[in-house]
């Protein structure tokens, strides 16, 4: 056998080994249909079975195109404040909350709803243990690298808010088809996981540093893009007249409109006013500000000097005056009174008292007339025909002879109760 023939034996069997081993290897997509499984009977004691499998690589710029605002979306949380997705279809979401409610899967209706919070977190387990233990199973280390450290972060709101957090180049798009309870219901559930750039592991000791610094929370919230509408009224107007609208027509603003612009979310929630004006010739919204003690409590004396509030001036009990910024004291403050007038000093003792200033004269009172004299009254006295003048009064007639009563029987005597 010459050297030429020996290469091509090593190569076949090599090949055959490679085969024998890839065929017993886990990839992605076997450690995922394995994980499916287990984790749906143990979670929600539920049949999920994997159909199939489709692996490909997507550019960050694209991935708008790859999600549904129909579907449930949500956002995960990896290592160095990465960031993944996971899209689940309606019939999915469905099926996992009818066997967590009712404990039976039904057929899908067709019927479309929006996606709440409610979904997110009844469906937010099933994702977590597929995070979980999926990259234990697999023998890639690259394969493994996707999904270690990612969990579930929050529900996102639309397709553009859930965009704006992937800032990856390339994402890893992993889409399964599903079977739920053996076919009555088939669903989908699509992971997207960022790809790490080539290089990207070897770092340099200020990377390294600035990495495993703890992130501020004031830089992550100042970070965060928003969009805010401004609203300057709301005009009703009649379907009629909204068909009927063109390009040109002008719509009549009510008057005092401007001075109370309403600054809300894309949602619509209310988040401050403001006034409408306009800056180096182009239109502008001052907002409103607020004291700041109505939005943060202040309840230390270090915070009386940026408290918004007026200053309470008091005197002590000594007459000293002081203001609310002042030390507190052990004694009551009480509220500083009007200047009173000057009196004069009391007497102490057996001190004389001031001679009084000599009354006004009165004026002279007018007569009243002579007024009749009024008899004496007698105390001890008792009033009689003599003190008072009372009619005298006619004789009584004579009473008729009344006749004679006949002799009454005797009464049996009456016997007490006993």
């Amino acid at each position: 056998m010459d050297t030429n023939d020996t290469a091509n034996a090593l190569h076949r069997l090599a090949s055959a080994g490679r085969a024998h081993h890839q065929a017993r290897a886990i990839t992605l997509q076997k450690g995922i249909r394995l994980a499916l499984a287990r984790v749906a009977d143990e979670l929600f004691d539920m049949p999920l079975a994997m159909l199939g499998a489709v692996v490909q690589t997507v550019p960050g710029e694209e991935m708008s195109g790859q999600l549904s605002d129909e579907a449930l979306l949500l956002q995960l949380d990896g290592p160095n404040r990465t960031r993944a997705a996971v899209m689940l279809d309606r019939v999915l979401v469905g099926g996992l909350l009818q066997q967590q409610t009712l404990g039976i899967v039904r057929e899908d209706d067709g019927a479309a709803r929006a996606m709440t919070r409610t979904d997110a977190a009844m469906c937010a387990p099933l994702v977590d243990a597929l995070l979980e233990r999926v990259p234990g199973l697999l023998d890639d280390a690259a394969e493994r690298a996707l999904l270690e450290g990612f969990r579930f972060g929050v529900k996102a709101e639309d397709v553009r808010t859930l965009c704006i957090t992937l800032e990856a180049r390339e994402y890893m798009a992993v889409r399964l088809t599903v079977d739920v309870a053996q076919g009555v219901r088939q669903g989908e559930m699509t992971f997207f996981l960022p790809v790490a750039e080539p290089g990207s592991g070897a770092q340099s000791e200020e990377a390294e540093a600035a990495a495993s610094a703890k992130p501020r929370m004031v830089d992550t919230v100042m970070g965060v893009h928003a969009t805010l509408e401004m609203v300057v009224c709301h005009v009703p107007v009649s379907l009629d007249a909204v068909r009927a609208l063109r390009p040109g027509d002008v719509l009549n603003v009510p008057a005092g409109h401007f001075p109370q612009v309403m600054m809300t979310t894309r949602t619509g929630r209310i988040v401050g006013r403001g006034t409408v004006g306009h800056v180096d010739g182009v239109r502008a919204v001052k907002p409103k500000a607020r004291p700041q003690h109505a939005d943060t409590p202040m309840r230390r004396e270090s915070d009386l000097a940026d408290a918004d509030v007026p200053t309470i001036r008091f005197a002590d009990r000594n007459g000293r005056t002081g203001d609310s910024g002042a030390a507190p004291s052990s004694e009551r403050p009480k509220a500083e009174a009007e200047p009173e007038a000057d009196l004069p000093a009391l007497p102490q003792g057996d001190a004389a008292m001031p001679e009084l200033s000599d009354l006004p004269d009165l004026p002279d009172l007018p007569d009243t007339g002579d007024l009749p004299d009024l008899p004496s009254l007698d105390a001890s006295a008792t009033p009689g025909p003599q003190d008072t003048d009372l009619p005298d009064l006619e004789d009584l007639p004579d009473l008729a002879d009344l006749p004679d009563l006949a002799d009454l029987p005797d009464l049996p005597p009456i016997k007490a109760a006993g």
